[in-house]
């Protein structure tokens, strides 16, 4: 085993956004909580910024801005209970390392660090190690040793500092940021409370040595451990601390819950959790990859580690809680979950079908909630909002800062009410996947029906004889309004009508389950009629537009752009900073009617087509891929991977990869310049492992069985990965010229267009060709 293939590393010291973005990429979390990688000596500055969050914690902030207040719900960063502060000789230690050494290790999910800082009086040295308890979701540790070249008397202070605020985003500093007040302070408990959701935050810690006692003070809003040492050359200083975390929003008593993770608890038995997780969860998640480009075995490891400790199902089964588009481990978009679930909920539907029921009851609970945005909007049935924070209610702003420009612009992203179809989407992708259909029991065929009243309230009958959809946005975000328009939204996006199509078709089959509630005839029959008439806009070239009047907007001189500013990822704000609108523009910030294969796949993107009574010339998708990628700019880093499977599916496996290598390595890169310091992206990392699994290794379970026809690109010689299939664990070895497969029980598979008859544990090769 190649160690460096397990791990994330770095032995530099790095300052500014960087460093943010590697504290984001070295957090350690367990579906409740995320806690940023930052150095435990340090407090929040430019360099730093320590985090820690809980699923589902939220709290609202009101700051004045243009004349009106604007209202902020926020993922809280709860009190910093990592602190430390060392004094040598009664001289404080300023954390301004020479050294370096910071080690993530994905099979262990230990976070092990190492500085060289100097001091009065030599170099000390601080070696720390980091836990999360997987299995008791409340209990994270840490393990300090000090060492150094001098002889000193060396104190130690170890913190629960309450003074923190929500200063992670840079363009978020000039709202309100105080989230919480701190209401009592023990020997070993910090208490909080949110100012505005009211949620108690818990937060204790206990502070242990063998070479001496601490004794705890308290005051300004910390909790302070204290122990003074005699340091030695040679010798070492050891200290662990364990630390509890709980809150009302989860727990009835979180003060009691901290409590139980603070007695008899040691770091060793935290780590010892941690490991055994991640043995378990590395023995089927694991994907092993022999290939010329050794970093990508890496990178997926790290993209593997970051899904699973976003959500797992030790945690999540007891929270009312669903996934960020930055996990929980920055503050970039507030900590909101959007549609990014439909990046994450597919993968874990394959892998940890469990967590994937789990994260899906978030929504199924909030079905009041987006019937309640319905209401609010003039509209029928639910509709859930673009951004999701605590109850439901749409937390998108109406303005977003323009950071090229430092001006405030009109922001209509709310209209993006596609996100409702990615939640059926993700109800039925579990399904299709689990076979378990107790979660559309359980409230998830209330959703289907429910948002399916929505659409079809808000379609209209044109005089041209089809329905049309006016006042939404597609997932290209370049685009909210027509050009000059005084409202915003567009018509007939073509990726929602196709998807809309698609989720009518659904509720028509469920209608025939005898084992679900019945549903309305008169739904049923509009959904019929609206689901073979719905409007497209296609070329005679075969082009499918992406909206009404696309075609109309102005074409970009994107060389120009690119020789004026180099990086035009962000070209919406470069034309806004100029004066101009992408709305009267040809220009994308991602995949969006294409964005419907990603979903499902290119044959039912034709029948959707053909439903809907329009034609496809035989070459419309190599067309209309090169139509609109000369029109994209991947200012989104979900854009990249939905190109990649299609280059697959047209066979062009090396433009794939190319696309691949960098989605994969979107955070790690940090190739938008800056944003891995807000938190990874979540969305990305499931995209890529898709494009990896479903892809490149060809296996198709979406449509009630188990399909393989691998496409490995050159340079590939093995591919290996186990997927869960409706009780089934199938375990894959894929070679370039076949394919050997073994699965847990009896089933019958599709390899290479072959019939394959599988016994229980007995595995076979499969030749291509």
């Amino acid at each position: 085993m190649n160690s460096n293939n397990w791990q994330l590393s770095y032995d530099t010291v790095s300052h500014g956004v960087r460093a943010y973005g590697e504290e984001s990429l070295l957090t350690l979390g367990n579906g409740y909580l995320g806690w940023r990688g930052a150095p435990i000596m340090t407090s929040y500055s430019d360099d730093h910024y320590p985090g820690l969050y809980v699923a589902g914690v939220f709290n609202q902030t009101s700051t004045p801005v243009a004349g009106r207040d604007v209202i902020n719900e926020d993922m809280v960063n709860l009190p910093n209970p990592q602190l430390l502060k060392l004094a040598v000789d009664g001289e404080p230690v300023v954390f301004d390392p020479t050294t370096r050494e910071s080690v993530l290790n994905f099979d262990s999910g230990i976070l092990s660090e190492s500085y060289t800082i100097p001091t009065v009086k030599g170099e000390l040295t601080l070696k720390t190690q980091k836990a999360v308890n997987p299995f008791k979701m409340h209990q994270i540790g840490l393990s300090i040793a000090i060492s150094g070249d001098f002889t000193a008397d060396v104190t130690v202070q170890t913190i629960i500092d309450g003074r923190v605020e929500n200063k992670n985003v840079k363009r978020y500093r000039d709202f309100e940021s105080r989230e919480f007040d701190v209401t009592a302070l023990t020997t070993d408990k910090l208490v909080a409370e949110t100012r505005q959701s009211g949620i108690k935050l818990v937060v204790g810690a206990k502070t242990n040595s063998d070479a001496a006692e601490f004794s705890v003070t308290t005051g300004q809003d910390q909790i302070v451990a204290t122990g003074d040492f005699k340091l030695t050359p040679g010798d070492t200083i050891n200290i662990e601390r364990v630390i509890g975390i709980a809150t009302s929003y989860e727990e009835a008593d979180p003060e009691q819950v901290v409590d139980e993770q603070l007695t008899n608890a040691t770091f060793k038995e935290i780590v010892a959790d941690s490991v055994k997780y991640w043995q378990d969860v590395w023995s089927e998640a694991d994907i092993i990859l022999d290939s010329d480009a050794p970093d990508l075995q890496r990178m997926i490891r790290m993209n593997v580690f970051h899904l699973r400790q976003s959500a797992q199902h030790y945690a999540n089964q007891y929270l009312d809680a669903s996934v960020g588009s930055r996990g929980l481990t920055g503050e970039g978009y507030r900590g909101h979950i959007f549609w990014d679930e439909i990046f994450v909920v597919p993968y874990l539907a394959a892998n940890d079908p469990q967590t994937a029921k789990d994260i899906l009851k978030y929504r199924i609970n909030r079905l009041e909630g987006a019937q309640a945005n319905a209401k609010i909007d003039g509209e029928s049935g639910a509709m859930y909002p673009w951004q999701s924070g605590m109850t439901g209610d749409e937390q998108a702003q109406v303005i977003h800062l323009n950071t090229v420009n430092n001006e405030w612009d009109p922001d209509n992203s709310r209209l993006q009410r596609h996100v409702s179809l990615a939640i059926v989407y993700n109800l039925w992708i579990y399904v299709q996947l689990t076979g378990d259909e107790s979660i559309l029991q359980d409230g998830g065929l209330d959703v289907v029906v429910e948002t399916s009243k929505f659409w079809l309230n808000k379609v209209t009958l044109g005089d041209d004889g089809h329905y049309h959809l006016a006042g939404v946005m597609g997932p290209d975000e370049f685009h909210e309004a027509y050009p000059n328009a005084d409202t915003g939204g567009i018509t007939d996006n073509a990726y929602t009508n196709l998807m809309l199509t698609w989720a009518l078709n659904w509720l028509q089959e469920l209608s025939q389950h005898e084992n679900l509630p019945a549903i309305d005839d008169v739904l049923l029959e509009k959904a019929q009629d609206v689901s073979t008439r719905l409007s497209l806009e296609i070329s005679d070239a075969g082009i499918i537009a992406q909206y009404a009047g696309y075609f109309d907007l102005k074409t970009v001189d994107f060389e120009a752009y690119r020789q004026k500013y180099d990086d035009i990822h962000r070209i919406d704000r470069l034309m806004k900073a100029e004066g101009l609108s992408p709305d009267d523009y040809q220009v994308a910030k991602q995949t969006d009617n294409l964005m419907t294969l990603y979903n499902l796949g290119a044959n039912h993107f034709v029948k959707l087509v053909n439903q809907l009574g329009y034609t496809l010339p035989t070459d419309w998708l190599q067309k209309n891929t090169d139509y609109y990628l000369a029109r994209t700019v991947h200012g989104s880093t979900t854009s990249r991977p939905v190109f990649a499977g299609i280059d697959i599916t047209l066979g062009n496996k090396e433009k794939a990869l190319e696309y691949l290598k960098t989605a994969i390595g979107s955070d790690y890169y940090d190739i938008q310049g800056g944003t891995t310091a807000e938190g990874i992206h979540i969305g990305v990392m499931g995209e890529t492992l898709e494009v990896i699994q479903n892809e490149f290794g060809g296996v198709s379970l979406r449509d009630g069985h188990i399909v393989i026809n691998p496409s490995l690109p050159n340079g590939w010689r093995r591919l290996s990965f186990k997927q869960k299939f409706r009780g089934v664990l199938i375990s894959l070895d894929i070679y370039p010229n076949y394919v050997k497969v073994v699965a847990d029980k009896d089933i019958t598979v599709t390899i290479y267009n072959k019939t394959i008859n599988l016994h229980a544990n007995e595995e076979q090769q499969v030749s291509g060709g």
